[in-house]
């Protein structure tokens, strides 16, 4: 990021600049700042990303190629079409390897030259087997990202210009009044952040062998019964989109006394014994005025994972079980919405806008998503509609919540037909992206298709380095680089 801005420094008005550089400047918040620095000093003349393949595999992130123009005029800077391209095959498909013979690096530098012109030939949106061209005016951009309230430059997320397929801007069009931010429904925050979880986290077998007190593992629920302190510790514990004691294996410590008012307990032991460990010296520990006291906190509604991978569900803790910070907690402003919400993110839909609003910069495959992304992320604006039939809650609350591929009954977006689609979810998505959004049942199946493909070259990406060292296939990153940026200038000739 600071190499973009030093760097521009080194060019006169009209000068190139082009950078291979991780992805994640795109979409992270970060990134606000550089999108604000190009827009304002730049033409962007593209933005290269590849759909199958990661270009260094000792790196686990995923990279684009960025070509600026410095441009001090404004009028010129805002009429420019960005060139958002997204490539289909291996580069080597574009360009071949580079040779010492004469003979191929003329061919080679020819085949860079095709590729620019192929580029800057389309003002519109262009797609082929091999590559698609999503221009964008600079204009455009900057008006999307600017926050007219706090008359600020806010950022916006540009990664979807270069992965998000058709549908999803179909998706927008016809969800306008319907589809706001998640933070407008409900609250976001991380779950419990012990800083010692293997003190804070224990078996009921454990438990009972150290002889903790129950009042420090158990609580009385509103009938006065004492129930365990559940808490829902890993991914793999939410099976179905209801979560169900008989899935978790932690309790969770709440521990709201001073050491001289636990004298003669067994949990006072424990927390010297933790002492022993040193756990009261870890920063989240010793922080708190009490280092084994992790306050009285307030179950979620539902939880949101923190990263995805193929398997896509937000379950809803309606026995308020505790949540550790594997999760975002999710709080509703008005609670009886929860079964409305909570059904729709377990819809398909949902999918598609996580794909496209987490971040893909980490080249092992995962989906991340920080707090703000989780927040921001557009839903069915629930407080609108009526309630879902219950019986479609009923049929999905008590399964187990499969992989999308085996959800949707298919591998590959080639294969996808609605009667593959599990029943139970085929009748919540037609009810989500038909009745309520007013999708045909031909844009369903482009939904369908779209996220079954986003999640599978999300996956297939990570896997495409392998043990393979780049440098041996002779991908000279570097001339490419170069080159690119001499043989831009050159206009297409219509």
């Amino acid at each position: 990021a600071y190499f973009f801005v030093h760097g521009m420094k080194f060019l006169k008005n009209g000068g190139r600049f082009g950078f291979i550089v991780s992805n994640s400047w795109l979409d992270v918040d970060y990134g606000k700042g550089l999108q604000e620095f190009f827009l304002r000093n730049c033409k962007i003349v593209a933005v290269i990303e590849s759909k199958v393949e990661r270009w260094f595999p000792d790196a686990d992130i995923n990279t684009s190629i960025v070509i600026l123009e410095k441009w001090g005029r404004k009028r010129e800077r805002d009429a420019n079409l960005v060139r958002f391209v997204y490539l289909k095959k291996p580069l080597r498909h574009f360009i071949p390897p580079a040779q010492d013979m004469w003979e191929k690096q003329v061919e080679r530098i020819a085949a860079i030259n095709k590729l620019i012109k192929t580029i800057l030939f389309h003002s519109s949106l262009y797609e082929s087997a091999e590559l698609r061209v999503f221009p964008k005016s600079q204009k455009e951009l900057w008006k999307e990202g600017f926050d007219p309230e706090t008359g600020k430059y806010a950022g916006a997320k540009w990664g979807k210009y270069l992965r998000a397929p058709s549908i999803f801007f179909r998706v927008l069009e016809k969800g306008k009044g319907k589809l706001v931010p998640l933070k407008q429904v409900a609250e976001v925050r991380f779950g419990i952040k012990t800083g010692a979880n293997e003190f804070f986290y224990l078996t009921e077998e454990e438990i009972k062998r150290k002889g903790i007190e129950k009042e420090f593992w158990m609580h009385r629920d509103k009938k006065g019964k004492w129930v365990p302190n559940y808490v829902i510790k890993s991914p793999r514990e939410c099976k179905t989109i209801e979560v169900r004691p008989e899935d978790l294996k932690y309790r969770v410590l709440m521990i709201h006394k001073d050491k001289k008012d636990l004298k003669g307990t067994k949990v006072l032991r424990y927390i010297r014994q933790g002492e022993r460990k040193g756990f009261d010296k870890r920063p989240t520990c010793a922080s708190r005025k009490r280092w084994y006291d992790l306050g009285h906190q307030s179950p979620a509604d539902g939880i949101w994972f923190k990263a995805f991978n193929d398997r896509f569900l937000a379950p809803q803790n309606l026995e308020r079980y505790f949540s550790s910070d594997r999760f975002y907690a999710v709080y509703l402003k008005n609670r009886t919405l929860k079964n409305k919400l909570f059904l729709y993110l377990n819809s398909t839909l949902p999918a598609l806008f996580v794909e496209l609003n987490g971040r893909v910069s980490l080249g092992e495959g995962a989906l991340d998503n920080m707090t703000y992304e989780a927040a921001s992320m557009l839903i069915l604006d629930v407080s609108r509609q009526p309630a879902f039939d219950g019986r479609i809650f009923k049929a999905l609350r008590h399964r187990p919540i499969e992989t999308i591929f085996m959800e949707l009954g298919v591998t590959t977006p080639d294969e996808v037909s609605l009667d593959k689609v599990r029943p139970d979810r085929r009748e919540l998505d037609r009810i989500v992206m038909g009745e309520i959004l007013g999708l045909t049942e031909k844009e369903q199946l482009e939904v369908y298709r779209a996220v079954i493909d986003l999640v599978r070259s999300r996956i297939e990406r990570a896997k495409s380095t392998g043990r393979r060292r780049l440098t041996a296939d002779g991908l000279d990153f570097e001339l490419l680089k170069n080159t690119i940026v001499e043989r831009v200038r050159e206009k297409p000739r219509r």
